[in-house]
């Protein structure tokens, strides 16, 4: 998935150095600069061989040659092909949370008409970038790091629905947490749809869900 442009990471480059020139630097600060380059090139490496082949299918040594790179150099920034996957879904999440922390929260009902288009419309949340996303879920089930990640990233964004329904109430036999957890739930169904689902209609979508977070507020549909 979608990291920093190449545009903000030359400008982050020419910070550290204090000076333009060379997009690396040198000392310190372009050695950390190089490897954050290329550990990013290896999340990218191994999102591309999922695609192509699943996470089972690909090895260490398919994700070095789509990165351009020997399996022992990848070895320098990862410990193998389960430790790429573990902060790929973890920069992932991390990357999803702080772009729904940023959306304005001062009229509620506004926040989920943002947070909607964000999970049912944002043309960044592919069918290709959600099929990758199901993948790891399953690997989770028996994975333990996986599985904490994924567990924090739902919790979190349950903590974040149960705030907007402490805000603009509950229909009057769920509570706030209640209602976040099964709006969560509807959530997720309607993404797995789009990769499973022939003829996905994000527009549907959008408006079934609305229609389910109403009656769970308790308000008129």
């Amino acid at each position: 998935m979608a990291l920093r442009s190449d545009l903000y990471e030359r400008q982050r480059v020419v910070k550290l150095n204090g000076r333009k020139g060379s997009p690396r630097g040198t000392g310190q600060a372009g050695r950390e600069v190089q490897n954050e380059e290329r550990r990013r090139g290896i999340l990218k490496a191994l999102y591309a061989c999922i695609r192509k082949k699943g996470f089972t299918g690909s090895s260490l040594t398919d994700i070095a040659l789509e990165a351009g790179m020997s399996p022992s150099h990848i070895r320098y920034y990862f410990n193998g092909k389960n430790a790429i996957l573990e902060s790929y879904l973890e920069q992932t999440c991390e990357q999803i949370l702080s772009q729904i922390r940023a959306i304005d929260t001062a009229d509620p009902l506004q926040w989920f008409e943002d947070f909607t288009d964000f999970f049912i419309g944002n043309p960044w949340i592919t069918p290709a970038r959600l099929s990758v996303m199901v993948e790891i879920f399953g690997i989770s089930v028996h994975d333990t790091e996986l599985r904490r990640i994924k567990a924090r990233y739902d919790q979190e964004i349950r903590d974040i629905l149960r705030q907007f329904f402490e805000r603009v109430g509950c229909a009057r036999s769920l509570d706030p947490a209640e209602a976040a957890e099964i709006t969560q739930a509807i959530e997720s169904g309607l993404k797995y749809n789009i990769v499973f689902k022939e003829a996905f209609d994000p527009a549907h979508a959008r408006r079934i869900f609305i229609k389910a977070v109403r009656e769970l507020t308790g308000a008129p549909v």
